[in-house]
């Protein structure tokens, strides 16, 4: 019997371009990905470029998807962008504090559930 591991890992960073916290949530990734023992790779959507996914615009900045899914589900504390709202950051909560990036052990977490292998 043979036995193939499919490792599937796909992330993304999706952030306004006046977001503050955005060298933060790319600091974050790093750790947690060398952290895990995988490559760091991702692919970054800046909400205001025309190539951003429609899907991707309503997230607050910044935000992190493995394979999709949000690394802090919601609700979210932003309001979305409008003229004049300026950028849409958002904050995640650690205990009792207040954070501008994803804490590490949810990207963690997140990397670890998407690297777990489908044996064939």
């Amino acid at each position: 019997m043979e036995v193939v591991i499919t490792l599937r890992l796909h992330i993304e960073l999706v952030y306004d371009p006046e977001c503050p916290n955005v060298d933060k949530a790319r600091a974050v990734l790093s750790r947690a990905l060398q952290d895990v023992g995988v490559p760091s790779v991702w692919t970054e959507w800046c909400t205001d470029d025309p190539a951003c996914p429609g899907t991707h615009r309503g997230y607050g900045s910044p935000t992190v998807l493995v394979n999709g899914k949000d690394v802090a589900p919601g609700p979210h504390p932003w309001a979305p962008q409008g003229a004049v709202s300026g950028p849409r950051c958002r904050v995640y909560r650690e205990g009792t504090k207040v954070l501008g990036a994803p804490p590490v052990d949810l990207v963690m977490a997140a990397i670890n559930e998407a690297v777990g292998p489908d044996v064939v």
